[in-house]
Protein backbone atom coordinates (compact mmCIF):
# COMPACT_ATOMS: atom_id res chain seq x y z
CA UNK A 1 0.00 0.00 0.00
CA UNK A 2 1.29 3.23 -0.77
CA UNK A 3 1.94 5.43 2.41
CA UNK A 4 0.75 8.95 1.73
CA UNK A 5 2.71 11.85 3.79
CA UNK A 6 1.60 15.40 4.07
CA UNK A 7 4.35 16.32 2.05
CA UNK A 8 3.54 13.72 -0.84
CA UNK A 9 -0.58 15.23 -0.57
CA UNK A 10 0.81 18.41 -1.34
CA UNK A 11 2.74 17.23 -4.59
CA UNK A 12 0.19 15.23 -5.87
CA UNK A 13 -2.56 18.24 -5.65
CA UNK A 14 0.33 20.56 -7.39
CA UNK A 15 0.58 18.44 -9.87
CA UNK A 16 -3.04 17.56 -10.49
CA UNK A 17 -3.90 21.39 -10.47
CA UNK A 18 -3.97 21.69 -14.12
CA UNK A 19 -1.59 25.58 -15.72
CA UNK A 20 -2.65 28.74 -16.04
CA UNK A 21 -1.98 28.38 -19.66
CA UNK A 22 -3.43 25.14 -20.75
CA UNK A 23 -6.72 24.23 -21.87
CA UNK A 24 -8.91 22.50 -18.88
CA UNK A 25 -10.20 19.33 -20.19
CA UNK A 26 -13.54 17.56 -18.71
CA UNK A 27 -13.19 17.12 -14.96
CA UNK A 28 -13.50 13.21 -14.02
CA UNK A 29 -15.30 12.32 -10.94
CA UNK A 30 -17.05 9.78 -9.70
CA UNK A 31 -19.33 9.07 -6.26
CA UNK A 32 -17.92 5.71 -5.99
CA UNK A 33 -13.90 5.75 -6.56
CA UNK A 34 -14.32 3.05 -9.91
CA UNK A 35 -10.52 4.69 -11.34
CA UNK A 36 -9.57 1.96 -13.40
CA UNK A 37 -13.42 3.03 -15.15
CA UNK A 38 -12.40 6.09 -15.13
CA UNK A 39 -8.73 6.00 -16.77
CA UNK A 40 -10.41 4.42 -19.71
CA UNK A 41 -11.88 7.68 -19.94
CA UNK A 42 -8.88 9.76 -19.59
CA UNK A 43 -7.66 11.99 -23.17
CA UNK A 44 -5.48 14.42 -21.12
CA UNK A 45 -2.47 15.03 -18.67
CA UNK A 46 -4.88 17.00 -16.37
CA UNK A 47 -7.18 13.97 -16.31
CA UNK A 48 -4.64 11.37 -15.31
CA UNK A 49 -3.30 13.75 -12.69
CA UNK A 50 -7.08 14.16 -11.31
CA UNK A 51 -7.23 10.20 -10.97
CA UNK A 52 -4.18 10.17 -9.77
CA UNK A 53 -5.37 12.28 -6.53
CA UNK A 54 -7.93 10.47 -6.62
CA UNK A 55 -6.60 7.13 -6.00
CA UNK A 56 -4.23 8.79 -3.10
CA UNK A 57 -7.34 10.18 -1.11
CA UNK A 58 -9.26 7.27 -1.46
CA UNK A 59 -6.50 5.20 0.36
CA UNK A 60 -8.26 1.80 -1.19
CA UNK A 61 -6.34 -1.55 -0.19
CA UNK A 62 -5.60 -1.95 -3.90
CA UNK A 63 -4.16 1.59 -4.04
CA UNK A 64 -0.63 -0.35 -5.49
CA UNK A 65 -2.67 -1.85 -8.18
CA UNK A 66 -4.70 0.97 -9.46
CA UNK A 67 -0.97 2.94 -9.35
CA UNK A 68 0.26 0.38 -11.99
CA UNK A 69 -2.90 0.71 -14.08
CA UNK A 70 -2.59 4.35 -14.41
CA UNK A 71 1.15 3.98 -14.88
CA UNK A 72 0.09 1.50 -17.92
CA UNK A 73 -2.21 4.14 -18.86
CA UNK A 74 0.22 6.73 -18.87
CA UNK A 75 2.87 4.82 -20.85
CA UNK A 76 0.19 4.17 -23.43
CA UNK A 77 -0.40 7.84 -23.96
CA UNK A 78 3.05 8.44 -24.10
CA UNK A 79 3.40 10.15 -20.98
CA UNK A 80 6.25 9.14 -19.71
CA UNK A 81 7.88 11.41 -16.86
CA UNK A 82 4.96 11.55 -15.15
CA UNK A 83 4.56 7.46 -15.23
CA UNK A 84 7.91 7.32 -13.85
CA UNK A 85 7.19 9.98 -10.97
CA UNK A 86 4.24 7.45 -10.03
CA UNK A 87 6.31 4.63 -10.05
CA UNK A 88 8.68 5.91 -8.04
CA UNK A 89 6.17 7.22 -5.14
CA UNK A 90 4.76 3.25 -5.24
CA UNK A 91 6.26 1.74 -1.61
CA UNK A 92 6.17 -1.33 -2.56
CA UNK A 93 5.85 -1.74 -6.85
CA UNK A 94 4.99 -5.03 -8.68
CA UNK A 95 6.91 -6.85 -11.82
CA UNK A 96 4.08 -5.55 -13.62
CA UNK A 97 4.80 -1.91 -12.48
CA UNK A 98 8.30 -2.45 -13.35
CA UNK A 99 7.50 -4.28 -16.82
CA UNK A 100 5.20 -1.78 -18.05
CA UNK A 101 7.63 1.20 -17.42
CA UNK A 102 10.72 -0.84 -18.63
CA UNK A 103 8.62 -1.77 -22.24
CA UNK A 104 7.61 2.16 -22.22
CA UNK A 105 11.11 2.93 -22.33
CA UNK A 106 11.77 0.87 -24.82
CA UNK A 107 8.91 1.97 -27.51
CA UNK A 108 9.97 5.41 -27.21
CA UNK A 109 13.77 5.08 -27.67
CA UNK A 110 14.93 5.09 -24.21
CA UNK A 111 16.51 1.99 -23.89
CA UNK A 112 19.39 2.44 -21.04
CA UNK A 113 16.59 4.34 -18.89
CA UNK A 114 14.88 0.72 -19.29
CA UNK A 115 17.57 -1.13 -18.76
CA UNK A 116 18.56 0.98 -15.63
CA UNK A 117 15.06 0.55 -14.35
CA UNK A 118 15.53 -3.46 -14.77
CA UNK A 119 18.70 -3.26 -12.37
CA UNK A 120 16.55 -1.02 -9.71
CA UNK A 121 13.99 -3.42 -9.92
CA UNK A 122 16.09 -6.56 -9.21
CA UNK A 123 18.16 -4.49 -6.79
CA UNK A 124 14.86 -4.31 -4.70
CA UNK A 125 14.54 -8.07 -4.76
CA UNK A 126 11.50 -8.56 -7.45
CA UNK A 127 12.01 -11.71 -10.01
CA UNK A 128 11.38 -11.20 -13.83
CA UNK A 129 7.97 -12.90 -15.16
CA UNK A 130 7.57 -14.17 -18.69
CA UNK A 131 7.08 -10.59 -19.90
CA UNK A 132 10.39 -8.79 -18.93
CA UNK A 133 13.13 -10.23 -20.78
CA UNK A 134 11.03 -9.66 -24.09
CA UNK A 135 10.42 -5.94 -22.73
CA UNK A 136 14.10 -5.83 -21.45
CA UNK A 137 14.94 -6.76 -25.18
CA UNK A 138 13.02 -3.77 -27.06
CA UNK A 139 15.60 -1.68 -24.87
CA UNK A 140 18.81 -3.02 -25.80
CA UNK A 141 20.23 -0.64 -27.91
CA UNK A 142 22.81 -3.39 -29.56
CA UNK A 143 24.09 -6.73 -30.12
CA UNK A 144 26.12 -6.46 -26.81
CA UNK A 145 23.50 -5.60 -24.62
CA UNK A 146 20.97 -7.95 -26.35
CA UNK A 147 23.12 -10.90 -25.67
CA UNK A 148 23.52 -10.14 -22.14
CA UNK A 149 19.83 -10.29 -21.87
CA UNK A 150 20.33 -13.66 -23.34
CA UNK A 151 22.76 -14.39 -21.16
CA UNK A 152 20.13 -13.84 -17.99
CA UNK A 153 17.71 -16.04 -19.34
CA UNK A 154 20.50 -19.05 -19.63
CA UNK A 155 20.94 -18.95 -16.11
CA UNK A 156 17.03 -18.49 -15.18
CA UNK A 157 16.23 -22.31 -16.18
CA UNK A 158 12.60 -21.07 -16.00
CA UNK A 159 12.78 -19.11 -19.28
CA UNK A 160 15.54 -21.38 -20.71
CA UNK A 161 12.65 -22.80 -23.11
CA UNK A 162 10.11 -20.01 -22.74
CA UNK A 163 8.81 -20.12 -26.81
CA UNK A 164 7.59 -16.64 -26.29
CA UNK A 165 11.20 -15.43 -25.03
CA UNK A 166 13.15 -17.38 -27.09
CA UNK A 167 10.92 -15.90 -30.10
CA UNK A 168 11.45 -12.46 -28.83
CA UNK A 169 15.10 -12.62 -28.98
CA UNK A 170 15.48 -14.71 -32.54
CA UNK A 171 13.34 -11.22 -33.88
CA UNK A 172 15.58 -9.07 -31.49
CA UNK A 173 19.27 -10.78 -33.42
CA UNK A 174 17.65 -10.42 -36.64
CA UNK A 175 17.02 -6.98 -36.00
CA UNK A 176 20.50 -5.93 -35.86
CA UNK A 177 21.66 -7.68 -38.28
CA UNK A 178 22.85 -11.35 -36.88
CA UNK A 179 21.06 -13.95 -38.60
CA UNK A 180 23.51 -17.04 -37.90
CA UNK A 181 22.66 -16.48 -34.01
CA UNK A 182 18.90 -16.34 -34.47
CA UNK A 183 19.06 -19.41 -36.49
CA UNK A 184 21.13 -21.21 -34.50
CA UNK A 185 18.55 -20.36 -31.21
CA UNK A 186 15.64 -21.07 -33.80
CA UNK A 187 17.39 -24.72 -34.55
CA UNK A 188 17.51 -26.08 -30.67
CA UNK A 189 13.55 -24.41 -30.30
CA UNK A 190 12.10 -26.96 -28.95
CA UNK A 191 8.64 -25.88 -30.44
CA UNK A 192 7.65 -23.16 -32.41
CA UNK A 193 5.15 -20.98 -33.52
CA UNK A 194 3.52 -19.11 -36.41
CA UNK A 195 5.94 -15.90 -35.04
CA UNK A 196 8.65 -17.80 -34.76
CA UNK A 197 8.65 -18.68 -38.30
CA UNK A 198 7.59 -15.16 -39.55
CA UNK A 199 10.34 -13.92 -37.55
CA UNK A 200 13.40 -15.83 -38.90
CA UNK A 201 11.99 -15.85 -42.30
CA UNK A 202 11.37 -11.99 -41.99
CA UNK A 203 15.29 -11.83 -40.78
CA UNK A 204 16.49 -13.75 -44.05
CA UNK A 205 14.89 -11.38 -46.49
CA UNK A 206 15.85 -8.49 -44.17
CA UNK A 207 19.60 -9.31 -44.48
CA UNK A 208 18.28 -10.08 -48.81
CA UNK A 209 19.14 -13.73 -47.87
CA UNK A 210 16.11 -14.75 -50.07
CA UNK A 211 16.68 -18.51 -51.00
CA UNK A 212 17.24 -18.95 -47.41
CA UNK A 213 14.10 -16.97 -46.82
CA UNK A 214 12.35 -19.14 -49.23
CA UNK A 215 13.69 -22.34 -48.11
CA UNK A 216 12.76 -21.91 -44.33
CA UNK A 217 9.18 -20.88 -45.60
CA UNK A 218 9.10 -24.33 -47.70
CA UNK A 219 10.35 -26.16 -43.94
CA UNK A 220 7.19 -24.27 -41.97
CA UNK A 221 4.74 -25.20 -44.64
CA UNK A 222 5.85 -28.96 -44.12
CA UNK A 223 5.81 -28.47 -40.17
CA UNK A 224 1.96 -28.01 -40.28
CA UNK A 225 2.13 -24.49 -38.51
CA UNK A 226 -0.69 -22.15 -39.79
CA UNK A 227 0.52 -19.35 -42.01
CA UNK A 228 -0.45 -15.90 -41.53
CA UNK A 229 -0.62 -12.45 -43.89
CA UNK A 230 2.82 -11.80 -41.96
CA UNK A 231 4.59 -14.68 -43.16
CA UNK A 232 2.98 -14.43 -47.09
CA UNK A 233 4.61 -11.06 -46.85
CA UNK A 234 7.93 -11.56 -46.23
CA UNK A 235 7.86 -14.96 -49.00
CA UNK A 236 6.53 -12.43 -51.14
CA UNK A 237 9.71 -9.83 -50.76
CA UNK A 238 11.86 -12.57 -51.20
CA UNK A 239 10.00 -13.63 -54.64
CA UNK A 240 10.23 -10.23 -55.64
CA UNK A 241 13.80 -9.87 -55.25
CA UNK A 242 14.52 -13.23 -56.94
CA UNK A 243 11.68 -13.40 -59.33
CA UNK A 244 10.54 -16.46 -58.44
CA UNK A 245 7.05 -15.99 -59.58
CA UNK A 246 6.02 -19.81 -59.04
CA UNK A 247 6.20 -19.71 -56.12
CA UNK A 248 4.54 -15.81 -55.99
CA UNK A 249 1.61 -17.38 -57.55
CA UNK A 250 1.30 -20.19 -55.30
CA UNK A 251 0.95 -17.65 -52.21
CA UNK A 252 -1.70 -15.91 -54.48
CA UNK A 253 -3.67 -19.17 -54.78
CA UNK A 254 -3.25 -19.73 -51.08
CA UNK A 255 -4.93 -16.61 -49.84
CA UNK A 256 -7.54 -17.39 -52.58
CA UNK A 257 -8.11 -20.52 -50.79
CA UNK A 258 -7.57 -19.93 -47.56
CA UNK A 259 -10.15 -16.57 -48.14
CA UNK A 260 -6.75 -14.51 -46.50
CA UNK A 261 -8.29 -10.79 -46.32
CA UNK A 262 -6.03 -9.03 -48.78
CA UNK A 263 -5.18 -6.18 -46.35
CA UNK A 264 -3.47 -3.22 -47.59
CA UNK A 265 0.52 -4.35 -46.84
CA UNK A 266 -0.22 -7.76 -48.46
CA UNK A 267 -2.29 -6.45 -51.45
CA UNK A 268 0.62 -4.49 -52.05
CA UNK A 269 3.32 -7.27 -51.76
CA UNK A 270 1.37 -9.03 -54.36
CA UNK A 271 1.57 -6.26 -56.29
CA UNK A 272 5.08 -5.67 -55.67
CA UNK A 273 6.17 -9.41 -56.89
CA UNK A 274 3.69 -9.37 -60.17
CA UNK A 275 5.81 -6.28 -61.18
CA UNK A 276 9.06 -7.71 -60.28
CA UNK A 277 8.36 -10.58 -62.45
CA UNK A 278 7.50 -9.47 -65.08
CA UNK A 279 4.08 -9.29 -65.26
CA UNK A 280 1.99 -6.03 -64.73
CA UNK A 281 -0.93 -7.00 -66.10
CA UNK A 282 -1.12 -9.37 -63.17
CA UNK A 283 -0.38 -6.83 -61.22
CA UNK A 284 -2.59 -4.06 -62.22
CA UNK A 285 -5.59 -7.03 -61.82
CA UNK A 286 -4.61 -7.49 -58.18
CA UNK A 287 -4.61 -3.94 -57.48
CA UNK A 288 -8.22 -3.91 -58.92
CA UNK A 289 -9.20 -6.57 -56.03
CA UNK A 290 -7.51 -4.99 -53.45
CA UNK A 291 -10.14 -3.47 -51.33
CA UNK A 292 -8.86 -1.27 -48.93
CA UNK A 293 -6.15 0.68 -50.95
CA UNK A 294 -4.01 2.50 -48.90
CA UNK A 295 -0.71 4.58 -49.59
CA UNK A 296 0.99 1.11 -49.71
CA UNK A 297 -1.22 -0.19 -52.63
CA UNK A 298 -1.01 2.85 -54.54
CA UNK A 299 3.02 2.96 -54.53
CA UNK A 300 3.18 -0.61 -55.61
CA UNK A 301 1.00 0.09 -58.82
CA UNK A 302 3.20 3.02 -59.29
CA UNK A 303 6.41 1.68 -58.72
CA UNK A 304 5.77 -1.41 -60.86
CA UNK A 305 4.17 0.69 -63.72
CA UNK A 306 7.71 3.00 -63.43
CA UNK A 307 9.96 -0.05 -63.52
CA UNK A 308 7.78 -1.48 -66.80
CA UNK A 309 8.22 2.00 -68.59
CA UNK A 310 4.67 3.20 -68.22
CA UNK A 311 5.50 6.72 -67.33
CA UNK A 312 2.11 8.49 -68.23
CA UNK A 313 0.30 5.71 -66.66
CA UNK A 314 2.21 5.89 -63.12
CA UNK A 315 1.49 9.61 -63.04
CA UNK A 316 -1.98 8.98 -63.67
CA UNK A 317 -2.67 6.64 -61.36
CA UNK A 318 -0.52 9.40 -58.95
CA UNK A 319 -3.04 11.99 -59.42
CA UNK A 320 -6.42 9.25 -58.96
CA UNK A 321 -4.75 8.45 -55.69
CA UNK A 322 -4.78 12.23 -54.95
CA UNK A 323 -8.05 12.12 -56.37
CA UNK A 324 -9.40 9.78 -54.25
CA UNK A 325 -7.72 11.83 -50.54
CA UNK A 326 -4.50 9.21 -50.55
CA UNK A 327 -2.12 11.66 -49.46
CA UNK A 328 1.62 10.42 -51.46
CA UNK A 329 4.41 9.83 -48.71
CA UNK A 330 8.08 9.87 -49.51
CA UNK A 331 7.90 6.36 -51.26
CA UNK A 332 5.38 7.77 -53.71
CA UNK A 333 7.56 10.67 -54.51
CA UNK A 334 10.20 8.47 -55.51
CA UNK A 335 8.59 5.69 -57.51
CA UNK A 336 6.94 9.28 -59.79
CA UNK A 337 10.15 10.23 -60.03
CA UNK A 338 11.65 6.54 -61.39
CA UNK A 339 8.47 6.52 -63.80
CA UNK A 340 9.64 10.04 -64.80
CA UNK A 341 12.99 9.28 -64.97
CA UNK A 342 12.42 5.65 -67.64
CA UNK A 343 10.21 7.09 -69.38
CA UNK A 344 11.93 10.36 -70.50
CA UNK A 345 10.16 12.70 -68.80
CA UNK A 346 12.21 15.38 -68.02
CA UNK A 347 9.79 18.42 -67.73
CA UNK A 348 7.51 16.41 -65.72
CA UNK A 349 9.64 14.80 -63.58
CA UNK A 350 11.31 18.20 -62.79
CA UNK A 351 8.05 19.92 -62.23
CA UNK A 352 7.57 17.10 -59.11
CA UNK A 353 10.85 17.45 -58.05
CA UNK A 354 10.50 20.85 -57.29
CA UNK A 355 6.64 20.72 -55.62
CA UNK A 356 7.83 18.21 -52.98
CA UNK A 357 7.95 20.73 -50.39
CA UNK A 358 5.24 23.14 -51.17
CA UNK A 359 2.49 20.92 -52.98
CA UNK A 360 3.49 17.74 -50.85
CA UNK A 361 5.05 18.97 -47.66
CA UNK A 362 7.58 16.13 -48.08
CA UNK A 363 11.57 16.87 -47.46
CA UNK A 364 13.78 15.58 -50.28
CA UNK A 365 15.74 12.68 -49.04
CA UNK A 366 19.00 11.44 -50.92
CA UNK A 367 16.80 8.92 -52.55
CA UNK A 368 14.53 11.56 -54.62
CA UNK A 369 17.91 12.90 -55.28
CA UNK A 370 19.03 10.01 -56.25
CA UNK A 371 15.96 9.44 -58.49
CA UNK A 372 16.11 12.68 -60.13
CA UNK A 373 20.24 12.96 -60.73
CA UNK A 374 18.70 9.99 -62.37
CA UNK A 375 16.08 11.50 -64.22
CA UNK A 376 18.96 14.12 -65.69
CA UNK A 377 21.43 11.77 -66.22
CA UNK A 378 19.28 9.46 -68.48
CA UNK A 379 18.33 12.94 -70.60
CA UNK A 380 22.06 13.44 -71.11
CA UNK A 381 21.92 16.73 -68.68
CA UNK A 382 24.83 15.95 -67.41
CA UNK A 383 25.89 19.45 -65.87
CA UNK A 384 22.53 19.75 -64.61
CA UNK A 385 22.67 16.63 -62.58
CA UNK A 386 26.22 17.50 -61.45
CA UNK A 387 24.91 21.19 -59.91
CA UNK A 388 21.94 19.05 -58.25
CA UNK A 389 24.74 16.61 -56.76
CA UNK A 390 27.09 19.82 -55.38
CA UNK A 391 24.12 21.63 -54.11
CA UNK A 392 22.78 19.40 -52.04
CA UNK A 393 21.86 20.08 -48.49
CA UNK A 394 23.34 16.69 -47.45
CA UNK A 395 26.57 14.92 -48.31
CA UNK A 396 25.92 13.27 -51.86
CA UNK A 397 26.93 9.06 -51.62
CA UNK A 398 28.39 6.62 -53.78
CA UNK A 399 25.30 5.54 -55.75
CA UNK A 400 24.99 9.74 -57.03
CA UNK A 401 27.94 9.69 -57.60
CA UNK A 402 28.37 6.50 -59.73
CA UNK A 403 24.94 7.47 -61.80
CA UNK A 404 26.86 10.24 -63.01
CA UNK A 405 29.98 8.48 -64.21
CA UNK A 406 27.82 5.58 -65.81
CA UNK A 407 25.84 8.56 -67.99
CA UNK A 408 29.30 9.65 -68.41
CA UNK A 409 30.20 6.68 -71.01
CA UNK A 410 27.53 7.49 -73.34
CA UNK A 411 28.87 11.03 -74.44
CA UNK A 412 32.67 10.39 -72.93
CA UNK A 413 32.70 13.25 -70.74
CA UNK A 414 36.21 12.93 -69.46
CA UNK A 415 35.66 16.21 -66.99
CA UNK A 416 32.84 14.83 -65.07
CA UNK A 417 34.14 11.41 -65.06
CA UNK A 418 37.14 12.52 -63.34
CA UNK A 419 35.49 14.28 -60.78
CA UNK A 420 32.72 11.69 -59.88
CA UNK A 421 35.84 9.40 -59.95
CA UNK A 422 37.50 10.96 -57.60
CA UNK A 423 34.58 11.14 -55.17
CA UNK A 424 34.12 7.59 -55.68
CA UNK A 425 37.68 7.07 -54.86
CA UNK A 426 37.08 8.02 -51.50
CA UNK A 427 33.47 6.18 -50.88
CA UNK A 428 33.74 3.18 -52.83
CA UNK A 429 37.29 2.34 -53.23
CA UNK A 430 37.49 -1.40 -54.25
CA UNK A 431 34.10 -1.10 -55.92
CA UNK A 432 35.71 -2.95 -59.41
CA UNK A 433 33.34 -1.44 -61.57
CA UNK A 434 33.79 1.92 -61.11
CA UNK A 435 37.69 1.37 -62.16
CA UNK A 436 35.91 -0.52 -65.28
CA UNK A 437 33.60 2.19 -66.28
CA UNK A 438 36.63 5.31 -65.89
CA UNK A 439 39.11 2.81 -68.25
CA UNK A 440 36.07 2.48 -70.70
CA UNK A 441 35.55 6.08 -70.86
CA UNK A 442 39.84 6.73 -71.50
CA UNK A 443 39.45 4.14 -74.05
CA UNK A 444 36.85 5.53 -76.15
CA UNK A 445 38.86 9.07 -76.01
CA UNK A 446 41.96 6.75 -76.72
CA UNK A 447 44.02 8.12 -73.64
CA UNK A 448 46.08 4.72 -73.39
CA UNK A 449 48.33 6.30 -70.40
CA UNK A 450 45.30 6.91 -68.38
CA UNK A 451 43.38 3.55 -69.12
CA UNK A 452 47.37 1.53 -67.97
CA UNK A 453 47.09 3.92 -65.09
CA UNK A 454 43.64 2.78 -64.14
CA UNK A 455 44.91 -0.90 -64.21
CA UNK A 456 47.81 -0.54 -62.06
CA UNK A 457 45.58 0.93 -59.31
CA UNK A 458 42.99 -2.09 -59.47
CA UNK A 459 46.30 -4.19 -59.26
CA UNK A 460 47.92 -2.29 -56.84
CA UNK A 461 44.51 -2.42 -54.60
CA UNK A 462 44.33 -6.08 -55.66
CA UNK A 463 40.82 -5.68 -56.37
CA UNK A 464 39.38 -8.31 -58.28
CA UNK A 465 36.47 -7.84 -60.56
CA UNK A 466 33.03 -9.56 -59.38
CA UNK A 467 31.46 -12.04 -61.98
CA UNK A 468 28.33 -11.47 -63.64
CA UNK A 469 25.68 -13.63 -63.00
CA UNK A 470 21.79 -14.45 -63.25
CA UNK A 471 18.90 -15.95 -61.46
CA UNK A 472 16.21 -18.20 -63.13
CA UNK A 473 13.41 -20.01 -61.26
CA UNK A 474 12.55 -23.62 -62.42
CA UNK A 475 9.85 -26.73 -61.18
CA UNK A 476 9.88 -23.76 -57.92
CA UNK A 477 13.58 -24.16 -57.19
CA UNK A 478 15.95 -20.88 -57.95
CA UNK A 479 18.95 -21.36 -59.89
CA UNK A 480 22.15 -19.02 -59.96
CA UNK A 481 24.60 -18.73 -62.46
CA UNK A 482 28.32 -16.98 -62.56
CA UNK A 483 30.08 -16.79 -64.95
CA UNK A 484 32.95 -19.11 -65.43
CA UNK A 485 30.91 -21.36 -62.58
CA UNK A 486 31.08 -25.15 -62.66
CA UNK A 487 29.81 -25.39 -58.66
CA UNK A 488 25.94 -25.98 -60.35
CA UNK A 489 25.20 -29.92 -60.49
CA UNK A 490 24.11 -29.69 -64.29
CA UNK A 491 27.08 -27.39 -65.66
CA UNK A 492 28.45 -29.64 -68.02
CA UNK A 493 24.67 -30.17 -69.79
CA UNK A 494 24.21 -26.71 -69.22
CA UNK A 495 27.93 -25.56 -71.05
CA UNK A 496 26.88 -28.09 -73.93
CA UNK A 497 23.29 -26.28 -74.55
CA UNK A 498 25.26 -23.06 -74.39
CA UNK A 499 27.69 -24.16 -76.74
CA UNK A 500 24.98 -25.77 -79.30
CA UNK A 501 23.27 -21.98 -79.13
CA UNK A 502 26.07 -20.20 -79.65
CA UNK A 503 27.05 -22.23 -82.89
CA UNK A 504 23.12 -21.90 -83.98
CA UNK A 505 23.62 -18.15 -83.65
CA UNK A 506 26.65 -17.92 -86.14
CA UNK A 507 24.88 -19.63 -88.81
Amino acid sequence: MLKVSASDRQLTTHLAAPSKDSKQPEKLTSNKPNHLQILKKCTHLIQFKQVHAQIIKTTLPQADTHLSKLIQALVGSAHLPYARLVLDQITEPSTFAFNTMIKGYGTNNLGDKGIDLYIQMRYRGLNPDNFTYPFLLKACNGLKQGKGVHSLVVKNKRFSSEIHFLTSLITFYCSVGDVESARLLFDRMPEKNVVTWTGIIKGYVKQKRYKEGIQLFYQMRNSGVEINELTLVCVLSACANLGALEIGKWVHEYTDRKKIFLNPKLGAALIDMYAKCGHIDKASQVFQTVPCKGVYVWNAMIGGLAMHGYGIEAIDRFMEMQGFGIKPDGITLIAVLSACSHSGLVVKGKEIFQSMRKVYEIEPTIKHYGCFVDLLCRAELLNEAYEIIINMPMEPNGVLWGTLLNACTATANIELAEAAMEQLMVLEPFNDGNYVLTSNIYAAKKRWDDVARIRKVLKHKQIVRNPGHSLIEVHNVVHEFMVGDGRHPCSEEIYDMLEKVAITLKE
